[in-house]
C-alpha cells in the first residue's frame, strides 16, 4: 500500500504542476505587458493539458446461491500531453500512467480481511516529431519507453502455492524507436508506418532473465529490428458528451534465430521455429468510450488487447503450464476526475476547453 500511495502522490503532483502552468497563461493574471507578449509568443502553436481519473467498483454477496466473491476495486489513470503544430512542424508528446487494485474477500473468510490484487499497472513516455513534406504527409520519428510501477506475482489459481513473480518493478523495460511516414489528415486520425523500427526489451531481475522471460537471455536484453504500424483515432459526438479514442500498435520483428519462448519455458535454450517466427507480431490495441456527465463525473468503457509472442502467461486450470495467449481486459465504471486542456492558436485568445 505504501507503493500505491507513493504512486498516487506522484501522479497528483504532476497534474497539479500542469494545472498551475495552465492557470498562469490565462488572461487576468498579474503579468506585465512584456512578459505576457513573450509568453504568448512562446506558446504559439502549443496545445497541452491532461487529467486524472479514478474509477471505483464494488460487489457484495450475502447468502447468494450462485456464489461470488465480495470485492472493492479502484483504478487510477493519468494522461498528460504537450503538442506543437506550426508551419511544417508537428510534435506530439504523451505521458500515461495507470494503477489499479481489487480487494477480494473469500465467500467464507476466516480473517474477514480483503486481499489486495493488482488489476492494472503501467506507465509510458511517448514522443513523435514530424516534418510536413506533402499536405497531410510527414517524415516522422518517434520513441517510447514503457514499464510498470510494482512487482506482479503469478495468479493464485485454485490449488496453486506458487508465489513467484512474472514481472518486477521496471522489468520489463521496453524501448521502441522508428523513422518512417506519418499520415495526419486532421486532428482526429493519424497513421504512422516505419519499415525501420528498433525494439529493445530489458529485464533487470536475475531470476526472470534466467527463465528467459519476455524473450531475453542471460544478458538481460533482447534486441529486435523490424517494422511498426501505429494508428490513432479520437472523435467526439453530441457536443462532446460522448468521446471515442483508440490506439492500435503492431510490431513485426525481422530477425530470425532468436530464443523460442516456448522451449525456454521448458528449460531448453533453442532458436525459434519457422511457425513461431511467423507468429512473432506484437499487437497492442486500446479503446476507450467515454460518456461525460459533467466536468467531474463520467462513465467509460475501456478495452485492452495484447498479443506478445515473447510473453507466456499461466494457463487457467493448469498451474504448472504457461503458453502464448491473447491477453484481454476491460473496465466498465463510473469515473471521478478532472481534465485541463489549453490551446494557443494564432489570432485567438488563450482558452481552456
Amino acid at each position: 500500500m505504501k507503493k500505491v500511495l507513493f504512486i498516487l502522490v506522484c501522479i497528483i503532483s504532476v497534474h497539479t504542476m500542469s494545472f498551475s502552468q495552465v492557470e498562469k497563461t490565462i488572461p487576468g493574471q498579474a503579468m506585465s505587458a512584456d512578459d505576457k507578449k513573450k509568453l504568448e509568443d512562446t506558446l504559439q502553436g502549443w496545445k497541452f493539458g491532461g487529467g486524472i481519473l479514478a474509477t471505483i467498483s464494488q460487489a457484495a454477496f450475502v447468502n447468494w446461491a450462485p456464489g461470488g466473491i465480495n470485492s472493492i476495486g479502484i483504478n487510477f489513470k493519468g494522461n498528460f500531453y504537450a503538442d506543437y503544430k506550426k508551419n511544417k512542424h508537428l510534435l506530439t508528446t504523451r505521458f500515461t500512467a495507470e494503477y489499479g487494485i481489487n480487494f477480494l474477500r473469500d465467500k467464507y473468510p476466516t480473517d474477514k480481511k480483503y486481499r489486495p490484487t493488482k488489476s492494472a499497472d503501467s506507465w509510458e513516455i511517448f514522443a513523435k516529431y514530424g516534418y510536413k513534406v506533402y499536405k497531410p504527409l510527414y517524415i516522422a520519428a518517434y520513441g517510447s519507453l514503457r514499464s510498470q510501477f510494482s512487482d506482479t506475482k503469478k495468479p493464485n489459481f485454485v490449488g496453486s502455492v506458487d508465489s513467484s513473480f512474472i514481472s518486477r518493478a521496471g522489468s520489463p523495460l521496453i524501448f521502441e524507436g522508428a523513422i518512417g511516414l506519418d499520415y495526419v489528415p486532421n486532428d482526429k486520425f493519424s497513421l504512422f508506418f516505419s519499415p525501420l523500427a528498433a525494439k529493445v526489451t530489458f529485464v533487470g531481475d536475475n531470476v526472470l532473465a534466467g527463465q528467459n522471460a519476455y524473450g531475453v537471455g542471460p544478458n538481460h536484453t533482447k534486441s529486435e529490428f523490424g517494422a511498426v504500424l501505429i494508428a490513432t483515432y479520437k472523435q467526439s459526438f453530441w457536443k462532446d458528451k460522448v468521446t471515442i479514442s483508440s490506439i492500435f500498435r503492431a510490431y513485426k520483428n525481422y530477425l530470425k534465430g532468436q530464443v523460442d519462448p516456448n522451449l525456454a519455458a521448458a528449460g531448453i535454450t533453442a532458436t525459434e521455429t519457422k511457425g513461431n517466427y511467423r507468429k512473432n507480431i506484437d499487437i497492442d490495441w486500446q479503446t476507450t468510450i467515454g460518456f461525460n456527465v459533467n466536468k467531474y463525473l463520467s462513465a467509460s468503457v475501456f478495452t485492452h488487447l495484447i498479443w506478445d509472442n515473447d510473453v507466456l502467461t499461466p494457463v487457467k486450470g493448469d498451474v504448472n503450464n504457461t503458453k502464448q495467449q491473447v491477453q484481454f481486459r476491460d473496465i466498465i465504471g463510473i469515473n471521478v476526475g478532472y481534465n485541463v486542456n489549453y490551446m494557443k492558436v494564432k489570432g485567438e485568445k488563450p482558452k481552456a476547453f
